[in-house]
């Protein structure tokens, strides 16, 4: 499994919360060893969790550093037709651009004229429904989810894809830079292109540059250089590619057609198609409205906003004299080679119903499928977390199950004994107050817990099974009138530990007093007889000594 390289995650900033896994369309998010990342393998570059996500954790990959190092030197932009619905004045922000080192300004739209006309070539030879391919999302979709039907896409690049190489054709190698506010074109156009940012980005990066929005207001408006697109200006907006397609006189469009959009509804489209050979033209993006609702499109700016700033663009640039496009004067390859690009894993059914054990489903009926987790059924959970990319603590019911089995253990398994009573009946009783109530009756165990229950806050004293007991009681009543808990907490053993080490201070101080006593009495007797012994040793010197006086005179 591999970290997106365009979908970030910050660790720091991720709770859990699972928002991101929820609303993933084909859940390539992994969540294991407390991290979260987006699975590049996996992964469509819908944008969603961008959106979604509450705390900022999931980025997309900014590349304005990119652009403002090509800033002052010669490059060629390349602007999608959403970028007239972005700003509020886009022919500024080209002026600003062109003070700035772009050299020349093309529209993606000329792209899209190459592939609408090779559409209509195919389609009319076509044996079933095709699916344009201009969305990036949608072509990822197939090729990971439903390869299987990758003969329902046009085999025809994208209108980027044909823009890129209609600007290398005519600048060579000048860096090339793609706006638009498509995530999933970063992936697609790296190779084409050597800048591709998002609208966003873009305006980051104007943000940086100019001192000012005054300075961008205060220019003159800057219109793309020729050619210009006929119809294909569109292209973003919800049945914008089938417009540019209708050719004939009366504007109308003259093949069987169908707009399909979210890669929900394409999803569920593949999994219900079938065997279809109906010849059928399918418009298909992953957003809803087309590009003109991209996943970096401001979110403060509402839809028919946008469609009125694309309308008001294209009246403006079709009523320049300006020259065309003739599709024939550039040859571009349109063809496209799509690839089986699947994730298959193989899955351990009997592993999967161990791990749904464990989490304490152990049959259909406690599977609640309820998609807290992200996923959309628990059964999905668990082959997630089969093959690594999921932990079975994701599951909000295991994870109470599992707290409360905890909690239960802990009351039953404590020293204190519990009694839970409501009225005159007993409704829960654990292990240490079976004990210490043994041969009880109901009424006589509710007698003594009403009796506590009067003075709570004090050691009681009490008799039980004709042992004296000291206990210490701890009462409260449980919320809608749901009875009352009284904890028992035996203070016997304690007290009688203080009893007993009293007694030892009593007879101790007493030994010590004997003992000072006959110390005392001791003391005296020795100093008694020390005195004695003194005198009488005093009394024999003196005779000794006037002995000695007495001999020295008869000398």
């Amino acid at each position: 499994m591999t970290k997106s390289r365009y979908i970030l995650s910050d660790k720091a900033n991720c709770k859990y919360c699972y928002k991101c896994l929820r609303n993933c369309p084909v859940k390539a998010i992994s969540f294991k060893d407390e991290e979260s990342f987006v699975l590049e393998e996996e992964c469509v570059l819908c944008g969603t969790c961008v959106n979604v996500c509450p705390q900022n954790a999931k980025q997309y990959r900014k590349d304005k550093d990119k652009l403002l190092a090509l800033l002052k030197s010669p490059f060629v932009l390349s602007i999608a037709p959403s970028f007239y619905a972005y700003f509020s004045e886009p022919f500024k922000v080209l002026s600003f651009l062109k003070r700035n080192g772009c050299v020349y300004i093309s529209e993606t739209a000329i792209g899209a004229e190459y592939v609408t006309n090779e559409y209509l070539k195919i389609l009319s030879s076509a044996n079933g429904p095709m699916i344009t391919t201009a969305c990036p999302v949608v072509v990822d979709l197939v090729e990971k989810y439903f390869p299987q039907h990758i003969d329902c896409l046009f085999k025809v690049k994208s209108p980027a894809l044909a823009h890129g190489l209609f600007l290398k054709h005519m600048f060579g190698d000048i860096p090339r830079v793609f706006v638009s506010p498509c995530i999933a074109k970063k992936k697609e156009l790296e190779e084409v292109f050597n800048v591709v940012l998002t609208f966003e980005e873009l305006e980051e990066v104007l943000s940086l540059v100019s001192d000012s929005d005054i300075a961008i207001q205060s220019l003159s408006e800057t219109y793309p250089d020729a050619p210009h697109p006929n119809r294909a200006r569109y292209y973003p907006s919800s049945g914008g590619i089938l417009y540019s397609a209708s050719l004939n006189e009366n504007n109308q469009i003259g093949f069987t057609h169908y707009v399909l959009e979210s890669v929900e509804n394409i999803m569920s489209f593949f999994k219900t198609l079938g065997d279809f050979d109906e010849n059928i033209f399918i418009e298909a993006s992953a957003c809803v409205g087309g590009c003109l609702n991209g996943p970096t499109m401001r979110k403060q700016d509402n839809i028919l906003l946008r469609r009125s700033r694309l309308e008001s663009a294209i009246r403006k640039l079709n009523s320049l004299e300006v020259k065309r496009l003739n599709i024939n004067t550039v040859q571009i390859d349109l063809r496209r080679v799509f690839q089986n690009k699947s994730v298959v894993h193989s899955f351990d059914f009997e592993k999967i119903n161990k791990i749904l054990a464990e989490m304490g489903k152990t049959d259909p009926a406690k599977e609640l499928n309820c998609t807290a987790c992200g996923y959309e059924t628990c059964r999905e959970k668990a082959a997630a977390v089969a093959i690594g990319k999921a932990e079975k603590e994701m599951c909000f019911a295991y994870l109470v199950e599992k707290v409360s089995s905890v909690s239960n253990m802990v009351v039953e398994e404590t020293p204190n004994a519990i009694v839970i009573f409501k009225g005159q009946k007993v409704i829960y009783i654990n292990n240490s107050a079976k004990t210490l109530f043994a041969n009880y009756s109901d009424e006589l165990i509710i007698q003594i817990c009403e009796g506590v229950k009067k003075s709570p806050n004090r050691i009681h004293e009490l008799y039980v099974n004709s042992r004296k007991l000291h206990l210490y009681p701890k009462v409260f009543d449980l919320p809608d009138d749901g009875g009352t808990v009284v904890l028992f907490v035996d203070l016997t053993e304690m007290i009688l530990q203080r009893e007993r080490m009293n007694e030892l201070r009593r007879k101790t101080i007493e030994k010590i007093d004997e003992v000072l006593n006959e110390q005392m009495k001791l003391a005296q007797d020795i100093a008694s007889l020390l005195g004695e012994s003194i005198a009488e040793t005093k009394s024999h010197f003196s005779e000794f000594k006037k002995f000695l006086g007495e001999e020295n005179a008869d000398m």
